[in-house]
């Protein structure tokens, strides 16, 4: 029987991540909160469709992943679908063996977001010749009936460019932005972030920064801690780029623990995936800034990414294996609309 991530479990997760506390950093192991192994707790028969859909994603550690798998949950659930949905935290050989277990399971579909793309190629190849749908979302891959992308080096300068913009209007070659990045270099996308980020800043704000401290962070609580001992050795720091939510919800509850609440306004944090408490400490007016988000809410890339489940599973075959997902700036002036739909 196929299993089902125990939605208790996950609702468990994303109330700790919303709530500023805190996430763990991802270990070799799968997470706890990503339910037992396969087979234990098997979804309502399908009713338009017998389809069963195994899901491997690097982490749902951090409010992003945790938020809109959340909800494909519920659509899945909804449709009646059989459906696994693991985290290998970041661990290839976790993943592979989970591609394996559903090869084994005789799912319809597997969506693969990859640890280390070059590691599973061949297992997703396995998968295609056994007759299953394969998708992977972040990575242009080969094996794979549709690969759902981002454009990471534009998002990371789009993200720097909002970044420049809050630079160019409260520093200047006199009074430079001491900034920290919050990255992930090992993983390959997450560094063309880093590099757009980086760019755009040098482009576009040239003279009137330095970058003082570059950490890896995928989750709020790691994000915090590294916030505190940047903090010791630069304590002007008033600038963070993030390559994702956990930086920026992180170095938020750090920024408005250094000031008590009472953000100044040349203190600013600029990010991706604008998720519901992102856009929350916006509307706020704490130290986030700016987040880029994509479809505009999870609810949203639920629903995009279970129609594409759908679609590839009823046939349909896509014009361009890569398939690019739209990339949209969320700040102050728009915020309040967007965070009405997490509603």
């Amino acid at each position: 029987m196929k299993k089902i991530l125990s939605i208790a479990l996950l609702v468990a997760l994303m109330v700790g991540v919303l709530a500023g506390c805190s996430t763990t950093p991802p270990t070799a192991a799968p997470a706890a909160t990503t339910a037992a192994p396969a087979g234990e707790t098997t979804a309502a028969p399908a009713a338009d469709g017998n389809f069963k859909v195994g899901i491997t994603i690097q982490s749902l550690e951090n409010s992003y992943w945790a938020g809109v798998f959340g909800e494909v949950e519920t659509l899945l659930k909804a449709k009646g679908w059989e459906y696994t949905i693991l985290a290998c935290n970041d661990n290839s050989a976790t993943q592979i063996q989970q591609i394996e277990n559903f090869i084994t399971n005789e799912v319809d579909l597997i969506m693969v977001h990859p640890s280390d793309p070059n590691a599973i190629e061949d297992y997703l190849k396995n998968a295609r010749d056994a007759g299953i749908k394969v998708m992977v979302w972040d990575d242009k891959m080969t094996n794979t009936d549709l690969n759902w992308v981002l454009d990471n080096t534009k998002l990371g300068y789009t993200i720097g460019s909002a970044a420049a913009d809050f630079v160019n209007a409260h520093y200047s070659a006199d009074n430079k932005a001491q900034i920290a990045v919050m990255n992930y270099p090992q993983t390959p996308i997450l560094l063309e972030r880093e590099t757009g980020i980086l760019n755009a800043l040098k482009e576009k704000a040239d003279g009137k920064f330095e970058v003082v401290a570059q950490q890896p962070a995928l989750d709020a609580q790691t994000a915090l801690s590294n916030m505190e001992t940047i903090f010791q050795a630069n304590p002007d720091v008033k600038v963070v780029c993030s390559i994702g939510a956990g930086g920026d919800i992180g170095a938020n509850e750090a920024f408005m623990s250094k000031f008590g609440g009472a953000i100044p306004e040349d203190v600013g944090i600029f990010s991706a995936d604008a998720t519901q408490q992102q856009l929350e400490a916006i509307v706020a007016g704490q130290a986030s800034r700016a987040s880029v988000g994509f479809e505009g809410s999870n609810k949203k890339t639920a629903e995009a990414v279970v129609d594409l489940y759908e679609r590839l599973l009823k046939g349909e075959k896509f014009a361009e294996q890569n398939l690019f997902r739209p990339l949209l700036t969320i700040d102050a002036k728009n915020a309040a609309e967007y965070l009405a739909d997490y509603k």
